[in-house]
């Protein structure tokens, strides 16, 4: 009992108790909140259409457009839609060629190609496939009635040629057997094309392992660091501390890309991009989290640690590892604009699925800009605290160091 007595008297057993409670009561709220109507919200998510026929084909494509609940982006190049497909602007492209009417026509199966980037959300390629499915469904049963009437057609043109002698009733039914029994109840078929797929499964849960991981150790890092730089700070200025501090998180965000790097060959975890490419980008990515996660500790002290839990858990649900941001409400989508996690995440999509390389250049400047915004707002900080009394900044240090 005397054990239980000496722990319940110092603070960082309350704190303890308190940040167990903290994760609960935080992950519920944000992940009920953030997900809640995201099935109302699927007309979010972009598909590209473009009809290379201009018979048929277009009639078919003014339905598509009618009847999917999502957001249609009618595209005349297919060039430029397979570009935004690889950029992530759209889930998935759906191309009638330019021979569907007349496949159709000939009596032949019509094909409908549907382009899916693997390089998405589960959730988003899943429900591509299924669209692709339901799309290619409903158009054989719409264009079944089509054929019927061209059938219809063709019969009365051969009627009309027929010569009108005793065995013309024969000759009649022959025709129409053989001109209705033509017609297929299925004459539409799908190609769907998964552009930027990875054979390993696994490979689909390294954007999100690396994010967890990622923030989980610079949150982790930043408070053991922070419980040092109170132990110092009676004998070290402030600046030397904030300074040494800013110096061990470079040195770890420029050593950790080694070690994430070689999980990933020893796990043929492959990318097209280069070693470089991979270092640099890992190493911005983690040295952004450092920053977030230390600004909310300078900033708020002890506090800043239910800050971080926060960011964690707004950061896995912004991040469209889990989500597509698109189905997002407003609210959460523009808190990923502000996040490193939501740039970590699009850039290793690039690194592990392909990309455009653009993207991983765009993602690499939002996390430069993340951390010399969040390295400007711990500098301030530390500069108000100057004018603070030896007295007042004591009052941080533990209670059991104290």
């Amino acid at each position: 009992m005397k054990g239980l007595q000496a722990l319940f008297k110092i603070r960082e057993t309350y704190i303890g108790i308190a940040i167990t409670v903290a994760f609960q009561l935080i992950f519920f709220s944000v992940w009920m909140t953030a997900y809640d109507g995201v099935n109302d919200r699927v007309e979010n998510l972009q598909i590209g259409l473009i009809s290379e026929d201009t018979e048929l084909g277009q009639q078919v494509a003014n339905e598509i457009q009618a009847s999917l609940p999502f957001t249609i982006k009618n595209f005349t190049s297919l060039n430029k839609a397979e570009q935004e497909l690889n950029q992530r602007t759209i889930h998935m492209i759906i191309q009638i060629p330019n021979d569907f009417t007349s496949q159709l026509q000939a009596g032949k199966e019509a094909e409908i190609i549907y382009s899916i980037n693997q390089a998405n959300a589960s959730i988003a390629k899943n429900m591509m496939e299924g669209v692709a499915k339901q799309v290619t469904e409903e158009i054989n049963h719409n264009i079944y009635p089509l054929q019927q009437g061209k059938t219809v057609e063709v019969f009365s043109q051969k009627f009309s040629q027929l010569p009108m002698e005793q065995n013309t009733a024969q000759q009649i039914n022959e025709t129409v057997a053989s001109t209705i029994m033509s017609v297929k109840d299925r004459a539409i078929d799908s190609t769907i094309i998964k552009t930027n797929n990875v054979k390993e499964f696994a490979a689909n849960f390294v954007p999100l392992m690396v994010i967890i991981s990622s923030f989980v150790g610079a949150m982790v890092m930043i408070m053991q660091h922070q419980q040092a730089a109170q132990l110092l700070q009676n004998t070290i200025s402030k600046w030397q501390l904030f300074l040494a501090r800013q110096i061990i998180n470079i040195g770890v965000a420029l050593t950790l890309p080694f070690l994430t790097i070689g999980l990933m060959h020893l796990f043929n975890i492959s990318s097209e991009q280069s070693f470089f490419s991979i270092y640099l980008f890992q190493a911005l990515m983690f040295w952004a989290f450092l920053c977030l996660a230390q600004a909310f500790v300078i900033v708020f002290g002890n506090l800043g640690m239910i800050f971080n839990i926060c960011a964690l858990s707004i950061q896995l649900v912004t991040s469209g590892v889990l989500v597509p941001q698109a189905m997002l409400s407003d609210f959460y989508n523009k808190l990923a604009s502000l996040l490193p996690a939501t740039y970590g995440a699009d850039g290793y999509y690039t690194i592990i699925f392909g990309g455009s390389s653009d993207n991983l250049i765009s993602n690499s400047s939002s996390l430069g800009i993340i951390i010399a915004v969040s390295l400007a707002i711990s500098t301030m900080v530390v500069a108000f605290k100057r004018s603070k009394g030896k007295s007042e900044s004591e009052q941080i240090i533990p209670t059991s160091v104290q």
